[in-house]
């Protein structure tokens, strides 16, 4: 790989999970490079001299990003600098075909920047018996992801399509409420959250533009779990893509 991986997130230290992955998958650490809101200015020579983009986990999403007010009872914490930056990314990305990978957050921003929006707070707004928020330890499988378009290379080659589903962690309380035009749900929790999805192409409208831009976004944490087999494939997936 001559070009490098970009990992964005809003602060350096909070990449290291990734680096550590993106290094187990065989990556060279001077291959793999942090966009920081700081660095907001080097977007187009950093997507310039990428292979492919990771969106981290970390903060909320601004609610006028999707036109919502911030509801008073949401826990809800912004970084508008960070939003600013990764759709910086995003336009740039999109432009240069290059293949996009969201992780937790990132997936959120993916489906709010393709014109879909969330729940702001899942506790608040949508209760339910199947816990979205495990912070400790990293790598606790919480609750079972099922298949839900088996059809596609996702569904089947990476999380599998077996009736037990796949176990994963878990720490968040947003979620995909409406899903972007273009964007296909490949798994869900048991209470119906998304926890996968598809770039299939443009929406029924022509939204979201080249069928052929590489995107996927899983809600859970991966770089957490690179001992598993099943989430190993999902960062050579990636980095396949990317070569």
């Amino acid at each position: 790989m001559s070009r490098s991986v970009l990992l964005a997130t809003a602060f350096e230290e909070r990449a290291a999970p990734y680096v550590e992955a993106l290094k187990a998958m065989g990556v060279p650490a001077e291959k793999i490079a942090i966009v920081t809101p700081e660095r907001r200015s080097e977007v187009g020579a950093r997507i310039a001299d990428a292979r492919g983009l990771v969106l981290c986990g970390g903060a909320d999403v601004e609610p006028k990003r999707y036109g919502e007010a911030t509801l008073p009872d949401a826990r809800v914490e912004v970084t508008p600098g960070r939003d600013d930056l990764e759709w910086a990314l995003l336009d740039a990305a999109r432009e240069a075909g290059l293949p996009v990978w969201g992780i937790c957050r990132g997936m959120q921003v993916l489906n709010v920047y393709l014109g879909g929006s969330l729940w702001q707070d899942l506790p608040s707004q949508r209760p339910s018996a199947i816990e979205h928020s495990v912070p400790e330890p990293l790598d606790r499988l919480a609750h079972p992801v099922r298949v839900t378009a088996p059809e596609t290379p996702l569904g089947t080659r990476l999380l599998g399509a077996n009736g037990d589903g796949l176990p994963v962690n878990s720490r968040h309380h947003q979620a995909v409420k409406r899903l972007a035009p273009g964007l296909l749900s490949v798994a869900e929790s048991e209470d119906g959250l998304i926890e996968a999805f598809v770039l299939t192409g443009s929406g029924s409208n022509g939204e979201n533009g080249d069928p052929g831009w590489w995107v996927r976004g899983v809600q859970w944490h991966p770089e957490n779990l690179i001992a598993l087999e099943t989430q190993r494939a999902l960062w050579q997936d990636f980095l396949e893509e990317a070569r």
